[in-house]
């Protein structure tokens, strides 16, 4: 039976009817509205805000209330931090250096790392001139943060779990490149003399990647430190990166720590180092050529670069597309970028790509070809934190092991086993199902069913939030009665956006007399609930 169950959506979403001459075949309107609230809030949709999707315009309609819902800032810098690798379980300092005891170690980590993606969903929030994320003066800062770092709050008074905050020991007003979180993340060693970050700064704002430039060179006789650095600048195969790398580096030596496992020394900044790169590198700081004679001045150069808009556009569309992007990618990135820089609006970017075909695809059409399906995936998986956000929206259930979030780590944590990326090890995610993800997938879908069919025994029938919505005691409804249909009905409307048909119902009206020969209703609702979590078509959008 419950192998049947999980089979429900092997046809895949409901879609409309192929459209001559085109590679993809549209979404329905509630399959539709169903992936833009995931990926614009991190939850579903709710059945009225379906029944306006099914309206004339109803799904421009939702979009735009969904670009202005208060989840809207806090999923997108969980995007983005699971995007930009900023999670990481450990970091380059001891919570110990901090007088923080060992228990606290996911919240450190996670203020530090979430502090740059929080600033830069707080300026599309906002509705800001994106070219603020590395331009304002501003961050944001959670009470740890406010505690350890070198903070004050813009507003004291505020009670928001996050928010605007100054850096006090005179940092340039460089937005996230003057972050704490993201040097700390991306730290250097005393000897790498900020390369890794500038590597990180080129990756993240420009998808420059300086690892995966082509270089030829000979074997290097000495390895020892001063044989590497003689490399740097006499090996032609070594110099054709470091010209532009080192110069780089040079611009955040306000950063570089003499102790570098000192925490103050990494989350601290000091003005009177900012010249010490053209010392250690023999490379005057300068960005791709243009001279830096002031930290403040590397802001506003990447706003100010070409590659900056583009590859914002580009990796807003790999998101959303859930797919990398190639050459043949350029015309939509292009006009992604053009969307975003016309007002420098960061939700005009998103609006844009939510329109396009390939988002609004349930499936390729015929006119496919064999490239094309292994290019393009119509289907998008829930990332592990995805996953969590959707299940915690939609039961109240999220899953906690000693203050972790057990789908957002990995040393107690279980991200990497449900597909995620840990950032050292892990670099991208794995959403393809595997033993380790439907285990996962699994005991989720049956805490999170328990939990919510117990809370929803304790609320009357207008304030439960899943179970029980048609009726005012659904633990006497009978699983041959129209009730049991009308009942599963509306929680299939809540889960999966669209009707179950006669086999499914027939499917989980035997699941649900099976439970109840060894247990009671309440335990038979929590087991359909759970398999209809486990269902591919909940955990795909």
């Amino acid at each position: 039976m419950i192998a049947l169950l999980l089979l429900f959506s092997c046809d895949g979403p409901p879609v409309e009817a192929e459209p001559e001459g085109s590679l993809f075949v549209p979404l329905g309107s509630a399959r539709l509205a169903r992936r833009i609230s995931i990926d614009l809030r991190g939850q579903l949709p709710s059945r009225e805000e379906l029944a306006i999707a099914a309206e004339a315009g109803g799904i421009d309609t939702l979009t735009e209330q969904w670009l202005e819902d208060p989840a809207f800032e806090p999923h997108l810098a969980e995007l983005l931090a699971e995007e930009w690798l900023l999670r990481l379980d450990t970091l380059r300092v001891d919570t110990s250096e901090f007088d923080l005891p060992t228990g606290d170690s996911y919240a450190f980590t996670r203020a530090f790392g979430d502090e740059p993606a929080r600033l830069v969903a707080h300026v599309a929030a906002l509705d800001r001139p994106f070219t603020d994320i590395v331009t304002t003066d501003v961050t944001m800062a959670n009470a740890m943060l406010l505690e350890l770092a070198p903070l004050e709050a813009v507003d004291p008074t505020s009670t928001a779990p996050w928010q605007e905050a100054r850096y006090t020991d005179g940092r340039p007003a460089n937005g996230i490149l003057s972050t704490s979180g993201l040097w700390l993340r991306y730290h250097t060693t005393i000897f790498n003399f900020n390369r890794g970050r500038a590597s990180a700064l080129a990756r993240l704002l420009l998808c420059y990647d300086f690892a995966a430039r082509p270089v030829l060179f000979k074997d290097i006789a000495d390895e020892s430190t001063e044989g590497l650095e003689a490399a740097i600048t006499g090996e032609p195969g070594c110099v054709a990166c470091h010209a532009a790398l080192d110069p780089l580096a040079g611009t955040l030596f306000g950063f570089w720590p003499v102790e570098d496992l000192d925490g103050n020394e990494l989350i601290g900044y000091f003005p009177e180092r900012e010249r010490l790169g053209e010392y250690y590198t023999g490379s005057a700081p300068a960005y791709w050529g243009t001279p830096v004679t002031a930290a403040a001045q590397l802001g506003p150069l990447v706003a100010s670069d070409p590659r900056f808009p583009v590859c914002m556009a580009r990796q807003a569309a790999e998101r959303l597309l859930d797919r990398p992007t190639d050459e043949g990618d350029n015309l939509l990135v292009y006009d992604a970028r053009d969307a975003l820089v016309a007002g420098w609006n960061y939700k005009d970017l998103l609006r844009h790509l939510l329109k396009t075909e390939e988002y609004r695809a349930g499936e390729l059409s015929s006119a496919a070809s064999e490239a094309d399906r292994e290019r393009v995936h119509p289907l998008r998986r829930l990332s592990p934190n995805k996953l969590a956000s959707v299940v915690e929206a939609l039961t109240g259930y999220r899953w906690l092991y000693d203050h972790t979030d057990m789908l957002d780590g990995d040393l107690v944590g279980l991200r990497s086993l449900a597909g995620g990326a840990d950032g050292e090890t892990v670099k991208k995610p794995y959403l393809d199902p595997s033993a380790s993800r439907t285990l996962v997938v699994r005991r989720l879908a049956q805490a999170a069913a328990g939990t919510v069919v117990r809370d929803d025994l304790e609320l009357d029938r207008e304030s439960r939030r899943l179970v029980g919505t048609t009726v005012d005691d659904f633990t006497s409804i009978q699983p041959n009665s129209a009730a049991f249909d009308t009942e599963v009905e509306a929680l299939a409307t809540a889960i999966f956006a669209e009707p179950l048909d006669d086999t499914e119902h027939a499917a989980l009206r035997g699941l649900y007399r099976a439970v109840l020969v060894e247990g009671d209703s309440a335990e038979a609702w929590a087991t359909v609930v759970s398999v209809m979590l486990r269902d591919p078509q909940f955990w795909t959008y």
